[in-house]
Parts: C-alpha cells; structure tokens; sequence
C-alpha cells in the first residue's frame, strides 16, 4: 500500500480517479510522464498496462506513473 495520507491506490479501481504525487518522478522511458510533487492527477487504469503503473494526464499531457509515488484523493 501507498504510505502517505490519502488513500492507497486500489489497483483493481476501474474508471478514472484524482491523485496526489507524493515524491517527484522524472520519467525515464518516452511513455512515461515526469511529475512534481503535490501535482494533482486524473489517473486510470489500461488493460495490459503494467500493474505498477497507472496513466495520468494533467494540462493536456499524458502518460504512465507509477503508483507508488501517488495517492488517491
């Protein structure tokens, strides 16, 4: 589970969410997005992603992020 203090990321939730980053990530692969911590997210799920993995879009920008740096809110 996610540590922090909103929920932790159910990685079986269907539809979209609002997250928090909680730590900065600087995305390493092109499918990837880098985000700041306290960014806010719309994240969800995508049949045969990674199960580490969500996608998150925020201002028009969109890709994957792993769960551990987010939470739900």
């Amino acid at each position: 589970p996610i540590t922090g203090t909103g929920k932790p990321f159910d990685i079986s939730d269907v539809g979209t969410k609002q997250a928090r980053v909680i730590l900065d990530y600087d995305a390493v692969l092109p499918q990837e997005m880098s985000v700041r911590q306290n960014d806010v997210l719309i994240v969800y799920r995508l049949p045969g992603l990674d199960p580490d993995y969500v996608m998150a879009e925020k201002g028009g920008v969109r890709g994957r992020v792993p769960i551990s740096f987010l939470e739900l809110i």
